[in-house]
Order: structure tokens, then sequence, then C-alpha cells
């Protein structure tokens, strides 16, 4: 794999320890001011309506399991595709979810900030 594909995923993976540690402070660092999050529900979250989420217990991240990922790069954006599951606390009670994502990180000067991202349930 690519050099740059490999830094990729491991920001990638250090979003998701940010995102179970529930580490407002890295998340807010490494997501972009225009960040478009786009749930397996179909919901969608800005930066700030994540944040807030997530401060408000609407959710929480229990586990993240990445099973599958492909990197793409293209000019200064890269592209990560594949397959994940996640166990979330909701604020409503427990799910697992098992989803085919989209995940969009840019150059912003020279760090990389998480854009984008799309997911969407596999049916069982």
């Amino acid at each position: 794999m690519d050099v740059m594909a490999e830094q990729v995923l491991a920001m990638e993976d250090a979003r998701y320890a940010a995102m179970i540690d529930g580490d407002l402070a890295a998340l807010e660092r490494m997501s972009a001011d225009d960040l478009a999050y786009t749930h397996s529900s179909g919901a969608m979250d800005d930066k700030a309506s994540y944040m807030a989420a997530m401060r408000a217990g609407k959710f929480s991240y229990r586990r993240i399991e990445r099973q599958e990922a492909k990197v793409t790069l293209v000019g200064g954006a890269a592209l990560v595709t594949g397959r994940i599951r996640l166990d979330v606390l909701f604020d409503t009670g427990p799910r697992t979810l098992d989803s085919r994502f989209l995940s969009v990180w840019v150059r912003v000067g020279p760090d990389w900030r998480h854009l984008a991202w799309q997911s969407t349930g596999v049916p069982e």
C-alpha cells in the first residue's frame, strides 16, 4: 500500500479512537470546518451539530471495526471506501451497525482534515 494511503488509514483509525474515547477536542481538530456527516439513517450533521449531538449524549461509540478499506488519492483529496461495524449507544438504546462507507479527507495547508462521511446500512 502507498505510504500516503497508509497515512490516511492511520488518520481514520485516530478518528475512530477519538469517537470511542469521546475526545471531542481531537475530533474538532481533525474535522474540516465544512464537515458533512451523513449517518446510515439518512440524518445529516455539519461539524457543529455532530459535536453538539456527541456532547449531549445522543450517541456514543463503543466499538468501531473497519472490515475492509480502499484508499483512492485524487489531487488533494483521499477517498476511503469500505465496510465497517459499529457498536453505538444511542439515547434510545444500543445498536450494532453494519455499513458500507465513504470517508473523504482533504488537504488544508500541510494537514489533512476529515471533510465528509457517508454510510449506508448493509441489508441482512
